[in-house]
């Protein structure tokens, strides 16, 4: 009966995605559910498992234990590492595999409850296709295999989305490794040969780093750069002390996944994806390497490829987590942070995302109900939205001022916003390759250590390399020539990028 058929997709479905749940309550954010992607691979997987129930019992045990190995490798990997198994990895199964099983002493118990579940499941497995009486078509095995050998062309144009993480399921994350470790051998005849980059660890770091991520924030219509409406007055108050720096900057993306992906890992080249692969630059990796207390606190839905970042915070929170409306519960956070301790603190702001009125308290509305006309209602919104991140930034630098000694803190904002303004071509919105949602703040305090910022502009790239330095690395590029991109909406650059001199910078 086809109904059996179907109870066995069930069946494998919840063995393959269940422990990615249960894993969650021990290793949080584990995997992390996305409304568009969870349903997608759970329609992929149930369809797999439609197709392996029509299998004779031979070929049903053999892609069973495939599917199984490749949720499990994934899981030890994870026990291990406290990350996820990446395509460059898989060259070390082959080259170092002494030293993996000296490794997995180290998690012994893991593999103990590893193995008496997959016992556990070859029992139901057999109790399961026992009962069941199900329809043999066992043609269907080359219809997978051939969806097995097809599949790694169509990663080819999104490679990037492909990079494990904790948006797809366990079983998934490994195949996608294999199949871009095989992209990457075989399939790859552009590949550009970027010198590596040169990390050196020069001293401790700075005691306490903070980096404050702002969300769509222009700097061009922030009164504290010169625009015409009052929408920064505490930042405004702030210029007066000498240690409060703000100048002009240009984001290293268009989109908040590029944008972020590529200053957490210092990415200068848009192609360079062997960065991502590596993760040599990591900021958070590097912070943790030189022994720092890492967070990672979001009022963001993080995914995809952002999550290889947060796989080096010791404290990640995102969204779900706070389960709270406005950023401010970032700053309540921020106050039970340990400070004794050497510390690396990202903070990840929504307010300022469309549609502005929704991420930010109504006590800050001053400007959204003064028209209707949809511009102005637009811009007037953004600005209430800049008025409510005008407190935050202001807020937390009081907060370290009058709490803390010798911290230093940068903010910049991930991309650009455009609000229909002339100088913007009546454009809105971002993820547009234009000047006109590039355009970001940078402003940096330090009660103690002082930086000269004596250029005009300062970029994504630029801010990132100098976060590495106060956390007690010099990184040096040496495909570095003078020349800086804007990335557009695909980390890899396959979606074109924007090249630039910082000199030539004109504000159009």
């Amino acid at each position: 009966m086809i109904l059996h058929n179907i109870l066995f997709s069930l069946f494998m479905s919840l063995v393959l995605i269940l422990p990615d749940f249960i894993l969650n309550i021990f290793w949080k954010n584990y995997y992390m559910f996305t409304s568009k992607n969870t349903l997608k691979e759970l329609i992929i997987t149930i369809l797999i498992g439609f197709i392996i129930s029509f299998f004779n019992k031979k070929n049903k045990i053999i892609f069973f234990t495939i599917f199984l190995l490749l949720a499990f490798i994934q899981i030890l990997n994870f026990a291990y590492f406290r990350t996820y198994l990446m395509p460059y990895q898989i060259d070390l199964v082959f080259s170092e595999y002494k030293d993996i099983l000296d490794s997995l002493v180290s998690i012994k118990m893991n593999i103990l409850i590893a193995c008496l579940m997959l016992i556990v499941y070859f029992y139901l497995f057999y109790l399961i296709t026992r009962k069941l009486k199900l329809i043999t078509k066992n043609f269907l095995v080359f219809i997978l295999i051939i969806l097995f050998l097809i599949f790694p062309f169509f990663m080819l144009k999104k490679k990037s989305i492909y990079i494990p993480n904790s948006t797809h399921f366990s079983y998934l994350n490994t195949l996608f490794a294999v199949d871009l470790f095989v992209i990457g051998k075989f399939l790859d005849q552009k590949k550009i040969n970027y010198k590596p980059y040169k990390i050196t660890k020069v001293d401790e770091g700075k005691p306490i780093v903070i980096m404050v991520m702002g969300e769509s924030l222009n700097y061009k219509r922030m009164h504290l750069y010169g625009w015409d409406i009052n929408n920064t007055p505490r930042l405004d108050q702030l210029k007066a002390d000498k240690n409060f720096i703000f100048k002009k900057a240009i984001s290293s993306g268009i989109n908040t996944p590029v944008s972020i992906v590529t200053f957490f890992n210092n990415k200068r080249e848009p192609k360079n994806i062997e960065l991502l692969f590596s993760q040599k630059v990591n900021i958070l990796k590097l912070a943790k390497e030189n022994n720092y207390s890492t967070y990672w606190l979001s009022m963001q839905e993080e995914g995809t490829s952002i999550s290889t970042i947060l796989n080096y915070a010791d404290v990640k929170k995102t969204r779900k987590d706070f389960k709270a409306k406005y950023d401010n519960i970032l700053l309540n956070n921020l106050e039970i942070i340990d400070f004794s301790k050497k510390s690396f603190i990202v903070l990840h702001f929504r307010a300022n995302h469309s549609p502005y009125e929704k991420y930010i308290p109504d006590s800050f509305y001053k400007w959204k109900f003064i028209d209707d006309d949809y511009h102005k209602y637009k811009v007037n919104s953004y600005y209430d939205s800049i008025l409510y991140i005008d407190y935050l930034i202001s807020s937390i630098i009081e907060y370290m001022k009058n709490n803390h000694k010798n911290f230093v803190l940068y903010f910049t904002s991930d991309h650009g916003e455009m609000l229909g303004f002339e100088d913007e071509g009546g454009r809105y919105g971002h993820s547009q390759l234009v000047w006109g949602d590039t355009y970001v703040p940078f402003i940096y305090y330090s009660d103690k250590y002082h930086k000269k910022l004596d250029k005009k502009y300062y970029n994504h790239y630029m801010i990132s390399k100098m976060l590495t330095r106060d956390l007690g690395y010099n990184i040096i590029n040496p495909n570095e020539n003078g020349k800086y991109y804007i990335n557009g909406v695909q980390i890899d650059g396959s979606a074109g990028w924007i090249e630039y001199n910082i000199k030539d910078i004109d504000e159009k």
